[in-house]
């Protein structure tokens, strides 16, 4: 039995009651059916349009374009923006699709559309769910991953026991740090640990986002704010935290500008989007982040005094690396497990190596010990002084400094030798272990070293090294 008795009563129901518009064609664009939907939005009867030509009423101006010719003509589905009796404020999304019979001739395009204020309120509805799946889909991973961190030295174990004290406290916190020192995973401990961590937690760099874009990044804009703005306007970064927490790393790099927009938003809670007329109430707890002095920057007037006091009520320090040696060998087998498992190995840490990793000062912190360790995992535990990364140095940072800890480790070890030859020998067997590793595959390479394949390839041919000798 057929689900439905009267198969036509349904189809003028549909016809009916649709709120957009319905029209369909023959292959040569004479409409067959209209919707009473197509005469509300054009104003016209259905006698007016049917056995008219799609083409004619693209002519006429009764649709400035029309999504049924362009089906006509590429016999492919189509989307189209059109404007209804040349009425700027009257534009509607159309869409249509072509119908084949069994031998693949065009027989018929139907095209659907709705209007403007239709898909705007169906666009803001899909942008409201997809920050509910964001925070809910935040919420599953927070929930299940205790955010991970080490901390042997009684300093560093100090500094998170009292986070966890202060998580409780719904105040805004700052953090202190030189860079690389675990500023964010710290952020994280401390919102997972806080009344919010069933909401999302946003990270910004504020050091990574153009000074041009910051503003329209964090607090959003409305539609038309600027040119090259989006049509629907956009949703800001503390409105997407809302009811979570908002991480503002590298603090400092605020600029003038955008410092009492922040300051406001800490006194009142309210932020007012680019080009909006009215300011929104927001539930956001802000955890900042610096590398930087920032009482001495509020003393040379780059840094607001007021805004520093506002941040400054809950103050962490995380210390540098060299200062908590404790930590150093059960941080590198934190990340010697986490790649072993990532690159599928089975690497240990020499024991040879144990005392000089202890002993360098470490002025890349965490993360620069993190780099060394993954090196030496990739290349199946290669001696950490050959899993060089060869980078070029820039104006302020010196090759001694880019390569600290091998040039370090090469004199704890006794290894002499000069700069030049230590370079090439170690891009060699950096170069040979991924060929092997990968077997020549030339894209894997480039995402591991982070390098363009034309420039892999033409040290590989400096080197004397062939990919297809790997391909095997």
């Amino acid at each position: 039995m057929e689900p439905f008795g009267n198969d036509m009563a349904y189809f003028e129901d549909i016809l009916e009651n649709y709120e957009g518009s319905i029209l369909i064609t023959d292959n040569k664009g004479i409409i067959l059916l209209c919707s009473r939907g197509t005469c509300n939005l054009t104003g016209m009867s259905r006698e007016d349009f049917i056995g008219v030509s799609a083409y004619e009423l693209r002519e006429r101006g009764v649709f400035s374009e029309s999504a049924l010719v362009d089906c006509i003509e590429s016999k492919e589905p189509r989307m189209t923006y059109l404007l209804v009796n040349g009425d700027p404020d009257h534009g509607i999304y159309a869409y249509s699709r072509p119908i084949f019979d069994e031998n693949g001739k065009l027989i018929r395009v139907i095209a659907f559309s709705q209007g403007e204020a239709f898909s705007e309120k169906y666009n803001s509805f899909m942008q409201e769910n997809s920050e509910h799946m964001r925070k809910l889909l935040n919420t599953v991973i927070n929930s299940r991953n205790e955010p991970s961190y080490i901390a042997v030295n009684s300093e560093s174990k100090s500094t998170f026991n009292f986070a966890q004290q202060i998580a409780q406290i719904d105040t805004h916190v700052i953090i202190y740090g030189e860079s690389g020192t675990g500023k964010e995973v710290l952020a994280k401990f401390i919102h997972a640990k806080s009344q919010r961590n069933k909401e999302i937690f946003v990270p910004v760099n504020c050091a990574t986002i153009p000074e041009s874009l910051m503003e329209s990044e964090i607090f959003g804009y409305e539609k038309g704010s600027f040119t090259g703005a989006n049509k629907n306007g956009k949703m800001g970064l503390f409105e997407l935290a809302n009811n979570g927490t908002l991480f503002l790393d590298e603090i400092g790099e605020l600029s003038p500008q955008l410092q009492p927009k922040l300051l406001r938003f800490l006194e009142t809670g309210e932020i007012r989007k680019i080009g909006g007329k009215e300011t929104k109430q927001l539930n956001v707890r802000i955890i900042a982040a610096t590398n930087r002095n920032l009482l001495k920057m509020v003393k040379e007037g780059t840094f607001r005094e007021d805004l520093y006091y506002r941040l400054n009520i809950l103050p962490l320090t995380l210390p540098p690396l060299r200062q908590r040696p404790e930590d150093i060998l059960p941080l590198a087998e934190f990340f010697l497990n986490k790649y072993n498992k990532k690159y599928g190995k089975d690497v240990h840490l020499a024991d040879k190596y144990l005392d000089a990793l202890v002993s360098y000062s470490w002025p890349g912190n965490i993360r620069e010990l993190k780099n060394v360790i993954q090196r030496y995992v990739i290349t199946d535990g290669v001696a950490l002084h050959n899993t060089i990364q060869i980078i070029q140095p820039n104006d302020n940072e010196p090759a001694a400094v880019v390569t600290s800890f091998e040039n370090f480790l090469s004199k704890h070890t006794g290894k002499t030798m000069t700069y030049k030859e230590y370079k090439k020998g170690c891009e060699m067997t950096y170069f040979e272990n991924l060929l092997k590793e990968n077997k020549g595959n030339m894209s894997r390479l480039s995402a591991i070293t982070g390098l363009h394949i034309s420039g892999i390839y033409k040290k590989l041919e400096k080197l004397g090294l062939n990919p297809k000798d790997y391909q095997k």
